[in-house]
């Protein structure tokens, strides 16, 4: 009788585990998707991204800006998926969630921007002299802007690393 509670324990302990491992593996495995995701809206072959940039060899600005609204909408479709997943009982599954949020929020920001170096290179296209000029240095400004968010995307993609390298080793990857 002893012997059963000791296997009935056991057995218990070892479903309970498999199940966390489980519920850790598909919480990794939706975090993995949402990366291909991402590639895909960036740099898919039929992604928004690849849009905008045929749009803008064609100097269809009308064309880019809608390609960034469709970036803008997508990058908020996975960024949702992502605030849904749970992490209740995943070791380090919040600060991956967190971290991953954070980094693709700042790399639809980064993608976004593109709407204002877009407007102003239309708008460089009706302009002539003094109007001109001023317009270019708006161009420099957005530029400068630009490397910062470039900045804020290498610093979450840096916490998201680490944070990814934490729920591995917590989670037995």
């Amino acid at each position: 009788m002893r012997r059963l509670g000791i296997y009935i324990t056991a057995f218990l302990f070892i479903t309970m585990s498999s199940c966390e491992s489980s519920n850790a593996a598909d919480f990794k495995e939706s975090i993995n998707q949402s990366e291909r995701r991402a590639f895909e809206i960036i740099l898919g072959k039929k992604g928004s991204g690849e849009k905008k940039l045929n749009c803008l060899a064609k100097d269809d600005f009308k064309g880019a800006l809608t390609a960034v609204d469709q970036q803008s909408k997508e990058f908020d479709i996975l960024i949702g998926d992502i605030k849904k997943l749970s992490t209740q009982g995943i070791p380090k599954g919040e600060p991956l969630k967190t971290a991953s949020l954070e980094y693709y929020q700042s790399l639809k920001e980064l993608h976004v921007f593109d709407r204002k170096e877009i407007e102003q290179e239309a708008l460089l296209r009706t302009l002539k002299n003094n109007e001109l000029k001023n317009t270019q240095n708006n161009l420099i400004v957005l530029a400068r802007q630009k490397k910062m968010l470039y900045n804020a995307v290498y610093e979450k993609e840096a916490l998201l690393h680490t944070a990814t390298q934490n729920f591995d080793a917590a989670n037995g990857f």
